[in-house]
């Protein structure tokens, strides 16, 4: 009964367990930046205004 109280206070805390997994860290880090990378490009492609019609026949012919 006394090693499972033992063991009960030796468990480790989620965050912990976290900053301890080096890959982990390395992984998030490099998915959070892509991630908002791609959402910042995005947003930016959604804000361009349109093509003239002018500058769209130009490039076609």
């Amino acid at each position: 009964m006394e090693n499972n109280q033992q063991q009960e206070r030796e468990k480790t805390p989620f965050g912990r367990m976290i900053m301890d997994d080096y890959m982990l860290l390395l992984f998030l880090g490099v998915t959070i930046y892509a991630i908002f990378y791609l959402l910042w490009g995005v947003m930016e492609l959604a804000n361009l205004p349109a093509i003239p019609e002018e500058i769209k026949e130009a490039l076609i012919k």
